[in-house]
């Protein structure tokens, strides 16, 4: 099994979008190097401290699987009850998305933290776990 990392220069900004209002295929477009089109309102997360995006691709005897995670902290509830996708941005500009209109969705995991004296800030954190043939597919805007 072959295994390659990407991970981002550091996160600009971060939006979320509804899976059911992105274009169809994405998977296949990322993998064709076609940049997706984000075609609706992109709602963006005001974060604190320093996010990650990370994606973890694995070759297994032909049988190609991305893994992109996303961390962040936010003071914002989002709506995870739904099938939400993220736009993330690189600082160097380049924009990503980790979900997809169809099967499977990205998974987002929330802890609540109330932090403590020490000095940990309090906050709602999110993990974001996609795990597609083609996961962190760059996309326009």
């Amino acid at each position: 099994m072959r295994t390659t990392k990407q991970i981002l220069p550091g996160v600009k900004e971060i939006g979320w979008v509804r899976c059911e209002h992105l274009v169809n295929d994405i998977a296949l477009r990322g993998i064709s190097m076609m940049p997706v089109p984000v075609l609706t309102d992109i709602h963006n997360v005001a974060f604190f401290d320093e996010p990650t995006c990370e994606c973890v691709t694995e070759n297994d005897n032909g049988n190609r699987t991305d893994t992109a995670k996303l961390k962040f902290s936010a003071e914002d509830l989002l709506p995870i009850k739904e099938n939400l996708a993220f736009v993330v941005t690189a600082i160097d500009g380049n924009s990503y998305i980790i979900g997809a209109h169809e099967a499977p969705f990205p998974v987002v995991k929330l802890t609540i933290s109330f932090g403590n004296a020490n000095g940990d800030g309090a906050g709602c954190i999110y993990e974001v776990t996609h795990t597609a043939i083609k996961s962190l597919v760059k996309c326009h805007r």
